[in-house]
C-alpha cells in the first residue's frame, strides 16, 4: 500500500501514455464506439416520407372549406362541406347524383364551388332543364344575380345588394365596382374586375365562373 501511494502519480501518468498509445494504434475501435454512440434514429428515408407527409398536411389545411347547398333532383339534398376547386358535379357525387327524375343537361357540371352556392338540379320538364346553361347555379341569396333566368351576375346590370352577395364581395366592394363602371362606362371584361382595389388573383378566381359582362 506506501507502495502504491508512493507511486500513485507515476502509475497515473502511465495509465494516461498508455491510453494514449493504444488509441493511436487501434483508431478504429474508438471509432467504432463513437459511430454507435452517434447513430441516428431515423435514417434519411424516413425523414424524406416524414417531411412528405407534413407538406400533404399541410397543404390541406390551407385548401379553404366551403359551404355549398344541394337542392332540386338529387338522392341527398342538403348542405355539403366542399374545398376551394372542387366542381359541381363533384358536390352532386356527394349528394348521391342525380335522380332518374332529374335533367343532367339542365346545370353546368364543370363549374367551379363557391362559398354559399346554391346548386338546384332541375326535373325533368322543368322551365329551363335542357339546356347547358348555368341557370340552375347561383351563389348564396343572388338568385336574380342581374339577369332573369338567375344566371351569372352581369358587373355592368347587377344592383349594388346582387354584387355583394358573391363571395368575397362585400358591400364596400359592391359600391367601388358600381362607380368603377360608372366612370369608364361599364366593364369591358370580367378580368377589369381586378382593377377593383382589395380584389386579387385569388377572389377573382372564385368570381370568374360566377360572373359575366354584357
Amino acid at each position: 500500500m506506501n507502495w502504491a501511494k508512493k507511486y500513485q502519480g507515476i502509475l497515473i501518468i502511465a495509465a494516461v501514455i498508455f491510453i494514449f498509445i493504444g488509441y493511436k494504434i487501434y483508431p478504429n475501435l474508438f471509432a467504432n464506439q463513437q459511430s454507435q454512440i452517434a447513430a441516428p434514429i431515423y435514417d434519411t428515408e424516413d425523414l424524406e416520407i416524414k417531411e412528405e407527409g407534413m407538406e400533404e398536411e399541410q397543404e390541406d389545411k390551407t385548401k379553404e372549406t366551403l359551404i355549398v347547398d344541394v337542392k332540386g333532383a338529387v338522392k341527398r339534398p342538403g348542405v355539403y362541406e366542399a374545398l376551394q376547386g372542387d366542381r359541381v358535379v363533384d358536390i352532386i357525387k356527394k349528394a348521391g347524383g342525380i335522380t332518374e327524375q332529374g335533367e343532367e343537361n339542365g346545370i353546368n357540371l364543370a363549374l367551379k364551388v363557391a362559398d354559399e352556392m346554391v346548386i338546384h338540379v332541375p326535373y325533368k320538364g322543368e322551365e329551363g332543364a335542357g339546356g347547358s346553361t348555368e341557370s340552375f347555379v347561383n351563389t348564396g341569396g343572388a338568385a336574380e344575380n342581374g339577369s332573369s333566368n338567375g344566371g351569372a351576375v352581369d358587373l355592368n346590370k347587377a344592383t349594388a345588394a346582387e354584387l355583394d352577395e358573391l363571395p368575397g364581395i362585400g358591400p364596400a366592394k359592391a359600391e367601388t365596382i358600381i362607380e368603377y363602371r360608372e366612370s369608364n362606362g361599364g366593364f369591358s371584361s370580367k378580368e377589369d374586375l381586378k382593377k377593383i382595389s382589395g380584389i386579387g388573383e385569388k377572389t377573382y378566381e372564385k368570381l370568374a365562373d360566377l360572373i359575366t359582362v354584357n
